[in-house]
């Protein structure tokens, strides 16, 4: 008996020695009362534009990383979305870390690519922290549950990161744990000693009974006592160090597994980026306006609202040389933001609002990214009747083939049969397919208009007014099953002139274009039209509006 308590004493104090060795410097060195694990300061280089984390390195959720970073020049530190990070270093080059063991050892990969500066990371909204500038840069961020990437880099985008790191981890509690650990192995230390030390004191055996000579009665043989049924000092040293061990290092000090690693999806912005996008979109608007700078409306619009914002500041500089006259500029108030779920760049948003210039109409707009780099870009724009019924922007998604499927019309066809209806006029056998809308009604009534006062000029046999698709639609799904969509018409009113006569633009905005140059043969208008109209599940298709812009003219 002796031997096995001096035996288990040994192993108890052993065990308890190793434990109070690894409680105590996991607390004293390594922890510390912050609760925070950290790197201390490493040097992480790369040649390329960044250095970043894998995807999967951050596998887990739900304590706060701290990251600091240094470096000669500005520096910049981030923590994105993978779906961002990604598209924004693109085919650059970089360093990925791939692999991070405490308390400082890092693996890294080198990712080939070009080396051309990107845009600054700190003007990009998607981050979801930040820290940009000269000398120290910190930031915390409780990290949550998805695929999210650690970014360093130089503040200006540019190649060649030199920057010193600390990256730390802060577990609530760990501290504690860490004495919790370094308390039980004190306690196992001090039961093991105990155990080999400390004799245990023997148990005196009951007297024997004195018996008289002359009274002679059967003696009962000696029964020794049976052992108690409780447990024994090692039994119950084992089970108070196993309690203590359990409690220190139990699971709920572990911070839990990611389990959104494969979801891939995000909105495409946020109801506050998404008004920031349109606050900068009016400031820049109304420096264009007073400029006409072709490369500054170019970082804000793109597509047919660029082409349309090109041909008005082309007709002003004509028409207005000296800029007496510029362009009105609108604000945007009551913004409502409409952002549909995106698996990868290009990512798009709706923008509903009212303007500032006039209360009875409001602006629908699409915006648009190429990548996480790029800027927001409009790239449609109508201005509805506030009468207008516009389908809500909360749960505004894009549509999957259940939703076209729905559709008594789909969006190619509508954009067809509108553009037949606009060329033929009311008549037009597409007519019953359109609810009736006042922009509609007065492109109508202005075309035939036109028609009637040119086909009166004596110089004019013939007018044809022809409207055709432009481009593909866009297409949005609203919550209540309507289909948002967003689409370009071209249009070429063509007037043919009478023999033996002749006929030149003397004023409007064609002019701009062709003035007072003479055409024996037509005079020909060009228009690009930015349509937006509603399909419901069931019923007529609405017209929201229509934006009309003068893009050419001439003749022959």
């Amino acid at each position: 008996m002796r031997f096995a308590r001096i035996a288990s004493g040994l192993v108890l104090a052993v065990v308890g020695l190793v434990v109070t060795a690894v409680g105590g410097a996991a607390a004293f060195w390594l922890v510390g009362p912050d609760n925070t694990v950290d790197t201390g300061e490493q040097s992480l280089v790369s040649k390329g534009l960044a250095v970043m984390t894998a995807p999967d390195l951050i596998d887990r959720h739900g304590p706060t990383l701290h990251l600091t970073a240094a470096a000669a020049g500005p520096v910049f530190v981030g923590i994105g979305q993978d779906i961002d990070v990604a598209s924004y270093l693109g085919r650059s080059q970089y360093t990925r870390l791939i692999r991070f063991e405490l308390p400082s050892s890092f693996d890294s990969q080198e990712m080939t690519g070009k080396v051309a500066p990107l845009a600054a990371p700190a003007g990009l909204d998607w981050w979801t922290v930040k820290a940009s500038g000269e000398g120290k840069q910190s930031l915390a961020w409780p990290i949550v549950d998805g695929r999210y990437d650690v970014v360093v880099m130089n503040a200006d985008g540019s190649p060649d990161v030199d920057a010193r790191v600390t990256l730390g981890v802060e577990i609530d509690g760990l501290f504690g744990s860490c004495l919790m650990v370094f308390g039980g192995g004190l306690l196992l230390t001090f039961i093991g000693l105990l155990l080999m030390f400390v004799r245990r004191r023997r148990q005196p055996l009951p007297p024997v009974p004195v018996v008289k000579p002359l009274n002679l009665q059967p003696v009962m043989p000696y029964t020794p006592p049976k052992a108690s049924s409780q447990p024994s000092s090692v039994r119950r040293a084992v089970g108070v160090a196993s309690v203590v061990l359990l409690t220190a290092t139990g699971c709920t000090a572990i911070p839990p597994k990611n389990v959104s690693q494969e979801v891939t999806t995000k909105p495409a912005v946020t109801l506050a980026d998404g008004q920031a996008v349109l606050d900068r979109y009016a400031e820049v608007r109304a420096r264009v306006n007073q400029t006409y700078d072709a490369k500054l409306d170019e970082t804000i619009e793109a597509g047919a609202r660029l082409r349309q914002s090109r041909a008005a500041a082309f007709i002003g500089r004509k028409l207005d040389p000296a800029g007496k006259d510029p362009a009105t500029s609108d604000s945007f108030e009551d913004i409502e933001i409409g952002a549909p779920e995106f698996a990868a760049y290009p990512m798009r948003f709706v923008s509903t609002a009212k303007l500032s210039t006039d209360p009875t109409r409001g602006q629908l707009g699409v915006w648009e990214r190429g990548n996480a780099g790029a800027p927001w870009l409009l790239t449609h724009a109508v201005f509805p009747l506030t009468a207008e019924d516009v389908p809500p922007m909360d749960g505004l998604r894009m549509p999957d083939k259940a939703d076209m499927a729905k559709l008594p019309l789909l969006p190619q066809a509508a954009g067809a049969n509108l553009a037949q209806y606009l060329s033929e006029g009311p008549t037009s056998k597409q007519a019953t397919r359109f609810a009736t809308s006042t922009d509609l009604t007065q492109v109508l009534a202005n075309r035939a208009k036109d028609k009637q006062s040119q086909i009166a000029k004596d110089y004019i046999s013939t007018v044809t007014d022809t409207f055709r698709p432009d481009g593909q639609p866009t297409v949005f799904i609203a919550s209540n099953g309507e289909a948002l969509v967003f689409l370009n018409l071209t249009e070429q009113f063509l007037q043919q002139v009478e023999p033996g006569n002749y006929a030149n633009w003397t004023s409007g905005a064609v002019s701009a274009y062709s003035k007072n140059v003479k055409y024996y043969q037509t005079l020909r208008q060009d228009y690009l039209h930015e349509v937006a109209l509603v399909i419901p599940p069931a019923g007529k298709t609405r017209v929201l509006a229509i934006r009309t812009q003068v893009v050419g003219g001439g003749g022959s």
